[in-house]
């Protein structure tokens, strides 16, 4: 599932429409029929459903809505905010038909008082105002609309966006709609991803319109939504007669003795995780503590670190902050080239003084920072990084030949040619000290098991989510879920994992 710009979309259709053939009032028949099919359900008997349009595209697709509804079970008000001669193209040509049909509308700035009554009363909203399309603020009889819904006790549901978000997801101070649901057509926006923008859409379906993917080949899109299918097509299945080597030999450089938890947290989940052998590296003063609860593992001093037979490495899940822990990040980076490496937490801080090291690399390296963190490495606020999360991990992938894991609510992962991936799972639940250092470790496990780096970076990435779904849906609340909880949900979401696997 392809996640696009505004500059994207409009491209999209306008291929599809000039190269493929299907006409533009085709799609939008199609896109508002899709709508209408998953409003449909919802529709109770007799149910007041307003509908407001807007002049552009997006009114055109809800004057497919709103034909579809004259034949439904509910009562559709239309309204518009645009003189009828002021709507063209294909959206006046959905217009006559609706019309022809029987349908009525009235105008929202010729009625004001009528339309703030009707939106008082309605039970369900649909939002087709404005779509892809708007740059900077809306029109001044559009904000009134769009606070009068938000006032309104109603159901709203917007059609693609909701109205007065952009697109690319920009800052905006004017008022949006605050959607309950939006439906989202053919492909989510990179909006929906980015704050502020992704707190006004509610829950998002995304519905096919009926696009061919030969557009998006011949548009080379690169970003996409990591989907449970592409998950399940890429684990790696063992080979029967495989041994502890076969499944890698990492190394975990982590934990200070005021943070010994942290090395506990992304070794446990590596091992979770399938890794073949682990080596531990922890101060001496806590490895009798760490090497009690984590039997499985080997230990290596710190004076003494080598890298002789290891196939992967891993550093900074509580490494500290001193100057000799900045010196280990750097003897990683420039001993180890030429295997997968994981550099996150402490490892982030200290590595914003050897950047340049990362391009040297014959393997780029997975960073896996949380906004704070990367504000950190770039010199920036988090406000910025959260508000350009696509634009700035494409460029400092690209710059430093990274795979670069922005974590959040819709955690990016990013490759050095720039491909782009969002995933899906995980909850608020995370929000909580050790998540960090439980995905660090199955980062580190995945990239020893699997043939394609992206592949193991994005797969480990929707694990981690996918344990944290697994505990909210069987008994835990999003406040008590711990680390702990996290690894030991792996097994039971592995077990499911490669239970569809087996089918596929």
């Amino acid at each position: 599932m392809h996640v696009v710009s505004r500059e994207e979309m409009q491209n999209i259709d306008r291929h599809t429409i000039a190269k493929i053939g299907l006409g533009g009032p085709v799609l939008m028949e199609n896109a508002g029929r899709a709508v209408f099919a998953a409003l449909e359900p919802l529709l109770k008997a007799g149910e007041k459903v307003m509908v407001i349009i807007g002049k552009g595209n997006n009114g055109g697709d809800g004057f497919v809505i709103a034909r579809m509804l004259l034949d439904s079970r509910a009562f559709v008000d239309t309204w518009l905010m645009t003189d009828p001669e002021g709507i063209t193209g294909d959206a006046a040509y959905h217009m006559k038909a609706y019309f022809a049909c029987g349908g009525k509308a009235r105008l929202v700035t010729g009625e004001p008082d009528r339309f703030a009554r009707h939106v008082r009363q309605a039970e369900l909203i649909v939002d087709a105002m404005l779509g892809t399309g708007i740059h900077g603020e809306p029109y001044p009889e559009y904000i009134d609309a769009i606070k009068q819904i938000n006032q309104s006790k109603a159901e709203v549901v917007a059609v693609d966006l909701p109205s007065g978000v952009q697109a690319n997801g920009e800052i905006f101070s004017h008022p949006a709609v605050l959607a309950d649901r939006t439906m989202t057509l053919e492909c989510p926006k990179l909006a929906q991803f980015v704050q502020p923008a992704a707190r006004y859409f509610g829950n998002v379906q995304v519905l096919p319109i009926g696009i061919p993917n030969a557009v998006f080949r011949e548009l080379n899109i690169l970003r996409e939504v990591r989907t449970l299918a592409d998950v399940i097509r890429t684990l790696p299945v063992r080979d029967p007669f495989s041994h502890k080597g076969s499944h890698g030999k990492g190394l975990l450089i982590a934990g200070a003795v005021e943070m010994p938890g942290a090395a506990f947290f992304s070794a446990k989940a590596a091992l979770r995780s399938g890794i073949g052998l682990l080596k531990v590296s922890v101060p001496d003063q806590i490895a009798a503590i760490v090497a009690g609860r984590l039997p499985e593992t080997m230990f290596m001093h710190r004076e003494n670190i080598n890298f002789d037979g290891l196939t992967g490495v891993a550093i900074g899940p509580g490494l500290g902050r001193e100057p000799d822990e900045g010196r280990l990040v750097s003897l990683v980076l420039e001993s180890c080239g030429e295997i997968p490496c994981v550099i996150d937490a402490d490892g982030l801080f200290h590595l914003k003084n050897h950047l340049d090291l990362l391009r040297q690399r014959s393997i780029p390296a997975v960073l896996s920072p949380h906004p704070g963190e990367m504000a950190d490495l770039l010199g920036t606020s988090v406000k910025d990084i959260e508000s350009h999360r696509f634009s700035i991990s494409k460029a400092f992938a690209e710059k430093y030949n990274v795979y670069l894991v922005l974590k959040g609510k819709y955690t990016l992962v990013t490759a050095p040619d720039g491909r782009q991936v969002v995933n899906p799972t995980g909850n608020a639940a995370m929000a909580k000290g050790g998540s960090g250092d439980v995905l660090t470790g199955i980062l580190l496990a995945f990239l020893l098991q699997h043939k394609q780096i992206m592949d193991a970076v994005c797969n480990a990435v929707y694990l981690h989510g996918a344990a944290a779904d697994h505990l909210v849906r069987n008994g835990h609340s999003l406040l008590d879920v711990l680390a702990t909880d996290v690894i030991e949900a792996i097994p039971p979401v592995l077990h499911q994992l490669y239970s569809d696997t087996a089918c596929r």
